[in-house]
């Protein structure tokens, strides 16, 4: 889900980012880990994206008064006819809203996104009540060993480490925030054809790699859309089921 400087980006991913993302069934999951930990009231998504999460929360936790902001005015397109009224443009670096005003917020897949998590969740403390949370989903898939995984195995050459790992997160939340839970999370499941996964690496679809310059992309990333055209069955689903991290935090009161 995106916040930061990427909004070009995600504007030109907007319109197939949910089909290409685990859709329904995924949001799903992150809503069903997310509303466990929820104090009830009022709950800010960071990165709010298409609302897809966001609109399965509200199904989940029926109670919560949902609000999201995002910098991509592509995304906010597909979340306002989730969530009309309820979400703003904006920065989770500086967010546009007054300190103590919700009593969640929640961060899906945005932490390994922003410049600084730890500017980030120093914002999301401050408009959080006291006792109020701050929960997110993060941290790298473990993926199972597969014929997709070996195959785009290589890419590790030119996408950076993701900073939002389990302890990475703790240190970013610093003395504003205390740790209250860090658990897997529930098990998602992905179910891409070798053709499917080669066209979104020749699209960029995927935000790491962006950044990846055109030496980089014919030595590195053009050699695994080969390996993934080579595999046999190209249009047969290969299921993948992987947890990431679940990680509490608590504004003390």
């Amino acid at each position: 889900m995106p916040v930061g400087g990427r909004e070009a980006g995600f504007d030109r991913v907007a319109d197939e980012y949910d089909a290409t993302r685990g859709g329904d069934e995924r949001a799903a999951a992150n809503a069903r880990d997310l509303a466990r930990h929820l104090p009830a009231g009022d709950v800010l998504e960071l990165g709010v994206g298409t609302g897809i999460v966001a609109a399965a929360l509200r199904r989940e936790a029926p109670a919560l008064r949902l609000a999201g902001v995002d910098v991509s005015a592509g995304m906010l397109a597909h979340a306002r006819e989730r969530l009309p009224g309820a979400l703003v443009r904006g920065s989770a670096q500086r967010l546009p809203f007054a300190d103590a005003c919700f009593d969640g917020v929640v961060a899906v897949h945005v932490l390994h996104l922003v410049p600084d998590q730890a500017v980030t969740l120093a914002e999301a403390a401050r408009v959080l009540r006291p006792g109020g949370r701050v929960v997110a989903v993060h941290a790298e898939a473990d993926l199972p060993p597969d014929e997709l995984t070996d195959a785009t195995r290589p890419l590790r050459a030119v996408v950076s480490p993701r900073p939002d790992t389990p302890d990475g997160v703790r240190a970013a939340a610093g003395d504003r925030l205390r740790v209250v839970a860090q658990h897997p999370s529930e098990p998602r499941v992905a179910r891409h054809t070798p053709a499917e996964l080669a066209g979104l690496l020749e699209r960029r679809s995927w935000s790491s790699l962006w950044a990846v310059d055109d030496v980089g992309w014919r030595r590195h990333v053009e050699p695994v859309i080969a390996a993934l055209r080579a595999l046999p069955d190209q249009h047969r689903p290969r299921v993948q089921e992987a947890r990431t991290t679940v990680t509490v935090l608590e504004r003390p009161g």
